[in-house]
């Protein structure tokens, strides 16, 4: 698909029949929401990543989630390749959640767009995110989430640990139920080794 010359796609073929699917931004944003929300058990992600997409929800629920995963991708993706993986994979640099203020700025600044107003095509939302410019601070921050600390050396090194730090996108709520533990352990005198061999199953 090409955004420059094709029409922005509002529904996907499933099954031999086109289904209408909600290409609002929001309904993007809530659909990584979901894919990485930690508190809903797997096995009801997918069908609420199917009612969030369709008014009309297809029966074939694998073949809806090839359309959304494929359309959430831009198309960029084919619908071959989106079959494999979970709902969305990714090195985490932003959160739509923690991160709100600061895109909401950067589109405001760049763009002129208010995102509490505006209704935008997912498309199109995701080719202005990919665009901002470097120094808004959403920007900033995604780029010191994602440098490879293991590649940097004395000051940058200790700037950009830092960066990571203060920006760091909070854990998961498992995760912290993890770290409590740990932390719990230590404080209290018990067995660490215990407590790690319980979170890992083992």
């Amino acid at each position: 698909m090409n955004l420059l010359t094709d029409a922005l796609p509002d529904e996907v073929g499933i099954g031999g029949r086109f289904y209408p699917i909600d290409t609002d931004f929001t309904t993007g944003i809530k659909f990584e929401l979901l894919a990485s929300d930690e508190e809903i058990p797997e096995n009801e992600k997918a069908g609420l990543a199917v009612n969030l997409y369709f008014p009309d929800p297809p029966e074939d629920i694998r073949e809806a989630l090839t359309a959304i995963r494929w359309f959430y991708s831009g198309g960029s993706e084919s619908r071959r390749d989106t079959k494999k993986g979970g709902l969305v994979s990714a090195k985490r640099i932003y959160d739509f959640n923690y991160d709100a203020a600061y895109i909401y700025a950067a589109f405001r600044s760049d763009y002129g767009i208010d995102l509490t107003r505006e209704r935008l095509h997912w498309w199109v939302f995701r080719a202005l995110f990919s665009a901002l410019k470097e120094d808004n601070m959403i920007c900033k921050i995604m780029s010191y989430r994602a440098a490879d600390l293991s590649k940097l050396k004395g000051e940058e090194l200790k700037f950009y640990r830092k960066k990571q730090k203060e920006f760091a996108i909070p854990a998961p709520k498992s995760e912290r139920d993890k770290l409590s533990a740990i932390d719990e352990a230590l404080l209290n005198g018990g067995d660490v080794s215990k407590v790690l061999e319980t979170i890992n199953g083992v």
